[in-house]
């Protein structure tokens, strides 16, 4: 936990997917039938970096590694543990907003899954290793490097030097 202008926050390894991308064991359960999902193209994984992007400067968000990957989104976030869920909520509520307006989409469109995952970094070493596995997750995915991203990116990252407690 690091403490910054006494208020405590925490270190997230954040992912969300795109709408119907994933079918989950309680969609089984429950029996739901998905539609097709959405996939993102090079210009579409842009056109929505873009708009994180601009809501992470606007919001004074810290985000230490980022990547998007067609049907998912993965991040390191630092925030106060409260404010997570909102700050999630937001970004993908925005980035759809954004999206649908540039698509002149006027029905009810869903971008992003309901839900999200996080898991706590609280090491170091789990710190570094997360980071680059999230730099690496579209080769893991066998995806080509989508070269348009590395001019967005690296403006939207906060350094990550402030959060290591020991030397990497």
């Amino acid at each position: 936990m690091i403490t910054i202008n006494d208020i405590e926050t925490k270190i997230y390894h954040i992912t969300w997917v795109t709408h119907n991308s994933r079918y989950s064991e309680r969609m089984k359960q429950q029996k739901i039938i998905i539609g097709e999902p959405v996939h993102l193209d090079s210009k579409q994984e842009v056109e929505i970096t873009k708009y994180i992007a601009e809501i992470v400067k606007s919001d004074n968000l810290y985000i230490y590694a980022y990547n998007i990957c067609q049907y998912h989104i993965h991040l390191i976030l630092k925030c106060v543990e409260n404010q997570r869920d909102a700050i999630i909520c937001r970004l993908k509520g925005k980035s759809t907003q954004f999206f649908k307006q540039n698509y002149n989409i006027k029905t009810s469109y869903h971008l992003w899954a309901q839900k999200y995952n996080f898991y706590e970094i609280d090491n170091d070493q789990q710190l570094v290793n997360t980071i680059e596995y999230i730099r690496y997750n579209r080769r893991k995915h066998n995806l080509p490097p989508n070269r348009d991203l590395k001019s967005i990116v690296p403006g939207m990252l906060s350094q990550i030097s402030e959060l290591l407690t020991d030397a990497v």
